[in-house]
């Protein structure tokens, strides 16, 4: 697999031909246009453009994007994906475990949006012609490339859902880990801090009065796209967009309560700042200490997100500031 190679394969992919379809086309194996891929996106110059899809329909647009600036901050990216239907034969509709015999097609990638940190939301689906060939490579090329460059990811169900979903496809396709980031669950933090009648995403956005999730219309939408059906598509494209703008006002609501761990701190290079957020706007909390069994700790709060903290040491002489466990 050389350039040229490559440069025939872009050529069929932008013709219209599935990636399986382009790879026999030109006599090549699969795994080596993989490798030769991934050999790109670990390239630097290739991972600084690949992290800003905005033409979902164009296989090559996303190596011309810029990647998100580099600061002191953590690269935080807020991402959703959504999966196609899976196929099966059955004789009920209640009740039924499958076997590996009744299934006729596998549920895979079929969009993912993302947004770093404050930035524009991007969305990238599959085109009616991958959607009909269920050729996902393209998009599980671009969510490799997006969590090998992101600090943290924040998801809603994350840690149960959509990380394991995509790792199940680097698997398949052949692909290395990505490189370490954190993962915050907007869904366990509203599950572990708070006793809410319901914790879904679409839920929480009203209860909190953020900008709310689009309505998809129900299982119809995934049937539509599952035939190819370019509005369908498109409609689909806009609802995970719109998850990412839900999941962002979210996240800024409870992040003072909890950061699921994460400590955003160490990405700071401020000295004393909020582990919840990074700020060092941070202020004393005259008369109130943070008390153990046999010390107590000076207590701070996050002027930007509201956060509890406390010092790392006795009375306030630390130099850093820890999160409070309530």
């Amino acid at each position: 697999m050389n350039e040229q190679d490559y440069k025939e394969y872009q050529d069929l992919i932008n013709e219209g031909h599935s990636q399986r379809s382009a790879a026999k086309i030109l006599g090549i194996d699969r795994c080596k246009i993989q490798r030769f891929i991934k050999k790109q996106i670990r390239d630097e110059e290739i991972k600084e453009t690949v992290l800003g899809v905005q033409n979902q329909n164009d296989y090559t647009d996303w190596q011309s994007k810029p990647k998100p600036e580099l600061c002191n901050k953590p690269r935080i990216c807020f991402y959703d994906i959504e999966t196609s239907l899976a196929k099966s034969y059955h004789f009920q509709q209640w009740k039924v475990n499958l076997s590996q015999k009744q299934k006729i097609q596998e549920s895979h990638l079929l969009s993912h949006a993302w947004a770093w940190g404050d930035g524009e939301v991007t969305g990238s689906i599959l085109t009616r012609e991958e959607m009909l060939a269920h050729d996902p490579e393209r998009l599980v090329l671009e969510c490799w490339s997006l969590l090998d460059n992101c600090d943290i990811l924040v998801a809603h169900n994350g840690k149960r859902f959509d990380v394991k979903k995509v790792n199940g496809y680097f698997l398949q396709y052949g692909m290395p880990p990505p490189s370490p980031y954190r993962v915050i669950d907007t869904l366990l933090i509203a599950k572990q801090k708070f006793a809410l009648p319901f914790n879904s995403l679409a839920y929480l956005a009203e209860f909190l009065d953020v900008e709310q999730k689009i309505d998809t219309g129900g299982v119809d939408l995934w049937i539509q796209c599952d035939q190819g059906s370019q509005e369908a598509l498109d409609k689909m494209n806009e609802y995970c967009m719109g998850d990412i703008v839900t999941l962002r006002g979210v996240y800024n609501r409870l992040i003072g309560w909890s950061n699921d761990g994460v400590n955003l701190a160490l990405y700071s290079d401020h000295g004393a700042s909020c582990p919840h957020c990074s700020s060092d706007d941070v202020s004393v909390i005259q008369g109130k200490y943070a008390h153990t069994v046999a010390r107590k700790y000076q207590v701070y709060r996050c002027e930007d997100c509201g956060a509890v903290l406390r010092s790392n040491r006795m009375e306030g002489k630390g130099n850093s500031l820890v999160r409070m466990v309530n």
